[in-house]
């Protein structure tokens, strides 16, 4: 006895297989998938990375012409005679209007190696509203002559001395 084979003709062949191959499976989309979530997560980790650093160099930028303007308003200060004093930390205002960054200055006033002078150095904090370490840091130094010394009055009175000395030479 043999048995019937069921014989499928060529068109319907063909036609199965491309059914099968007109659409993506499960596995495909989930893999996909898997590869689009772990690439948005770690494009996501780089944008805010370079968010981050953008801040943190507006903040330095910031920073440092706050420093220097505090320095340069020490030492016109010091042009008039006045000696430099330290300042502990102190509130002041960033020259960025679009910041929202609390900076602090403070002014520290040593005496140099040598007598007379002075070393002044003025450091600028970007503070961190959470409360934790400073976003930025900034600080100058400048060596000076302490203005309490009176070398400008000393060098008027030699001065003084020779219009003097050269008035008596040219009479004689």
């Amino acid at each position: 006895m043999t048995h019937p084979t069921l014989v499928i003709p060529s068109t319907q062949r063909n036609c199965h297989r491309v059914r099968r191959q007109q659409g993506f499976s499960l596995l495909e989309i989930l893999l996909a998938l898997a590869i689009l979530g772990g690439s948005m997560a770690i494009l996501s980790r780089i944008v805010d990375t370079g968010i981050s650093a953008a801040r943190e160099a507006r903040d330095l930028a910031n920073a440092r012409m706050i420093c220097q303007a505090k320095l340069s308003e020490v030492l016109l200060n010091s042009t008039s005679g006045v000696t430099p004093q330290t300042q502990p930390l102190t509130p002041v205002e960033s020259f960025d209007s679009q910041s929202t960054t609390p900076f602090e200055f403070s002014v520290e006033v040593q005496p140099g190696q040598l007598g007379g002078i002075l070393l002044i150095r003025v450091v600028v904090e970007a503070q961190n509203p959470d409360g934790g370490e400073p976003l930025a840091r900034y600080s100058l130094v400048r060596w000076m002559i302490d203005p309490a010394l009176g070398l400008e009055e000393l060098e008027a009175e030699e001065e003084a001395a020779r219009e003097e000395a050269a008035g008596v030479e040219g009479s004689a």
